[in-house]
């Protein structure tokens, strides 16, 4: 993991020094054309900054992972509030289906991050391919997004399920998505959903995906060990 973030970090760089030397040369030799690439320069810049800041964030997660204690967490209450972050979403309906009592034993930021993680996923999947449908002319619909929080087919875990109406995962791309560096979005460090599946393993809970049953795009599931009293 540490391979490949170094890796991440350094392919920013080489674009960053490339335009910088450039508009040096410009300016030393007098070329009046140096302020008119002053402002591109400046935005491919500001740009490769953020995908190093975003990188360095990741990284700094993953290794947080390591050090945060376990606690007791009420999953339904913590799923509830995150969907305060993304009650804006005019076009998309986000659902919840919940239930009460459900306990588990794990670092709480992190695996705030991982529901996080995955609605944003799952909105963005949603957004994309209303946006693809729209540029062909077609009706999309409105989006959906269905958390569902549940007893697990598998005795003594709960649950998590996040659902969406998007594109789903392509089967080509199936093998890779929890592994890094993988991503199919524009921007991005593709570290999201090897993160996750290091938070939840390190939790001794297990991430999977399928083709969503109920939305017919997306469907991402995390199972957690309860709590034993």
């Amino acid at each position: 993991m540490a391979r490949q973030v170094a890796h991440e970090i350094k392919n920013p760089l080489t674009p960053i020094k490339l335009q910088l030397q450039r508009l040096i040369r410009l300016k030393e030799n007098n070329n009046p054309k140096w302020e008119e690439r002053f402002d591109e320069v400046s935005a491919v810049i500001l740009e490769h900054i953020d995908i190093l800041t975003e990188t360095a964030n990741e990284f700094s997660t993953f290794a947080k992972l390591y050090s945060e204690d376990p606690v007791l967490i009420d999953l339904d209450k913590t799923l509830k509030d995150q969907l305060v972050i993304f009650d804006n979403k005019d076009n998309i309906d986000i659902s919840y289906i919940g239930m009460e009592g459900a306990f588990v034993m794990a670092p709480k930021p992190q695996l705030i991050r991982v529901f996080v993680n995955l609605i944003t996923n799952a909105v963005q999947a949603v957004e994309i391919y209303q946006k693809e449908a729209t540029e062909r002319g077609e009706d999309s619909g409105r989006g959906k997004v269905l958390i569902c929080l549940r007893n697990s087919i598998r005795d003594g875990y709960y649950d998590v399920v996040v659902d969406d109406n998007g594109s789903g995962v392509s089967e080509e791309n199936l093998d890779k998505l929890f592994t890094p560096n993988f991503t199919t979005k524009s921007s991005g460090t593709g570290l999201g959903l090897a993160i996750c599946r290091n938070i939840i393993e390190k939790c001794e809970g297990e991430i999977s995906y399928q083709k969503s049953f109920a939305l017919g795009g997306a469907s991402f599931m995390v199972t957690l060990p309860k709590h034993q009293a």
